[in-house]
């Protein structure tokens, strides 16, 4: 399968809250229905990546097929949301468009990149654990991934255990 990745950009982000609804229907296989029904980032939460983070999207012959939106959080770059459209699921892409959050993190200037994510699903925390991700406890200095968190709890995401995970970037 042969895709590029590039910078995503305003006019992207209707295909981008499509592509996110789609990619969450796998959640279905597994018992989290409450993640394919629930909401998608919204157009602010992507234009905050546009404007103070990054947006990369991974696009195809036939249009696009997944994205990354990393925002600062912390002093850090996180990832907010990675998703890739059910039908290009397990072909890379979610590894590419990792690879290429961390590329833009390092080149900010960042030297950790962070996620929130589920323990218990394979895509989930132990696919990153695959890539280096460790889990952590968020500390006081961590205020920024503490609101996080709590909205994650607040849209019902915390009923399944979920952990935070952090790497070092290497420059």
């Amino acid at each position: 399968m042969s895709f590029t990745i590039r910078a995503g950009a305003e006019a992207d982000i209707p295909v981008l809250m499509d592509v996110e609804r789609d990619a969450a229907q796998s959640y279905r296989a597994v018992g989290y229905d409450f993640c394919a029904d629930g909401a998608v980032r919204d157009v602010d939460e992507h234009l905050h990546g546009i404007k103070d983070g990054a947006l990369l999207v991974a696009e195809t012959c036939d249009g696009i097929a997944g994205f990354i939106l990393l925002w600062p959080i912390d002093g850090h770059a996180h990832i907010t949301e990675l998703a890739v459209a059910e039908r290009f699921q397990k072909r890379g892409i979610g590894r590419a468009l990792i690879n290429a959050g961390e590329a833009w993190a390092r080149a900010a200037g960042y030297s950790c990149i962070t996620l929130t994510t589920f323990t218990k699903v394979a895509w989930n925390a132990p696919f990153y654990r695959t890539l280096d991700y460790e889990d952590f406890t968020p500390g006081p200095q961590d205020k920024d991934l503490a609101a996080v968190q709590a909205e994650e709890a607040a849209h019902g995401f915390h009923v399944r255990p979920r952990t935070a995970m952090a790497k070092r970037l290497e420059s």
